[in-house]
């Protein structure tokens, strides 16, 4: 058996940082080849602490340690088959951190249904875990095969996390296997950036939303002080997002909240697009940091207070 354990001996691990913006539809679906930046190597402890982390690399950390790795796979020394140098698939994100490591596994690879090694990391994938997709392909370099997983994020600051798991032959007999985790992480919110209360909110929802063609049909209702203040609130307790680029996309709902104090206070303009569940906030003129929806309470939130009229922004909350 493989230890895993830093007591008993210390992982290799290969980091890579990548700061990319691409163009993507959904995020989670949106993985795509892409070149890949120069890693660094580094000795770190995988060892999981109670606590949650405290960074983006150790969250990475995290991560891989999370993944299943096949009882007889051995570490792998030697310099990577160059089809398995760079990660198979990457995302358009910016902030991704990517963590690798290579292992020898002395078994027949099998492709396709009944994988061995994906049944095996199916069945001890962390609580919450799913298979997302699979990947195939061949050239100079040799011939490559793989699948990924998506585990579950907690917490403001986990914005992404995944498991990229693929496969060649080895000559020696067997085959080499690469693991990736890639994670998203986000820093914390500026309180600096809140709506203020008390606030009075006007909100514009659509009858139609089309990811090809956009919304249509705007239906706007003036809130109450109430009901504005926990639009606010919701808002105000959203986390920070990474920035993304979407060649797809819809504005689901928007949000113009006017304070209602005397003070200099901007006027908050507020949306969120269909692609990526990302909010956009200004304050006047002033883009704030956009922020995420993936948890899609401020969607469900908006969808309870607009008229059925808006059929096509309160219908986007069964795809959360």
């Amino acid at each position: 058996m493989l230890a895993r354990c830093m007591g008993v001996r210390r992982r290799r691990i290969t980091v890579a940082v990548v700061a990319v913006v691409m163009a993507l539809a959904v995020l989670p679906a949106a993985l795509a080849s892409s070149g890949q930046p120069a890693a660094a190597t580094r000795i770190a402890s995988t060892t999981p602490g109670p606590s949650a982390p405290a960074s983006g690399e150790q969250f990475a950390i995290q991560v891989l340690d999370s993944a299943p790795i096949p009882p007889s796979a051995q570490e792998w020394t030697a310099p990577p088959p160059a089809v398995l140098d760079v990660p198979p698939q990457s995302i358009g994100v910016s902030g991704l951190i990517d963590l690798h490591e290579l292992y020898r596994v002395d078994e027949p690879a099998v492709l396709g249904q009944g994988n061995p090694l994906e049944s095996y990391v199916v069945g001890h994938l962390p609580p919450g875990s799913r298979i997302t997709g699979g990947n195939s392909g061949f050239g100079p370099e040799g011939s490559s095969t793989g699948f990924f997983a998506s585990l579950p994020t907690s917490g403001p600051n986990e914005y992404l996390a995944q498991l990229l798991y693929e496969t060649t032959a080895n000559t020696g007999g067997g085959y080499v296997l690469r693991i990736d985790a890639q994670v998203v992480w986000v820093s914390d919110r500026s309180g600096a950036d809140t709506i203020p209360l008390p606030v009075s909110a006007e909100l514009t929802g659509y009858t139609t939303i089309s990811a090809m063609n956009g919304a249509s049909g705007p239906v706007s209702v003036q809130l109450g002080q109430a009901d504005s203040a926990r639009l606010a609130a919701a808002v105000n307790a959203l986390p920070l997002a990474p920035q993304t680029v979407c060649a797809e996309g819809s504005l689901l709902f928007t949000v113009t909240f006017q304070p209602l104090s005397l003070s200099l206070s901007p006027t908050y303009s507020v949306s969120e697009n269909l692609c990526g569940s990302t909010v956009e906030v200004s304050a006047g003129t002033t883009s704030l940091p956009a922020l995420s929806d993936t948890g899609c309470t401020l969607r469900r939130l908006v969808a309870g207070l607009l008229p059925a009229a808006a059929a096509g922004t309160r219908g986007t909350v069964a795809d959360c």
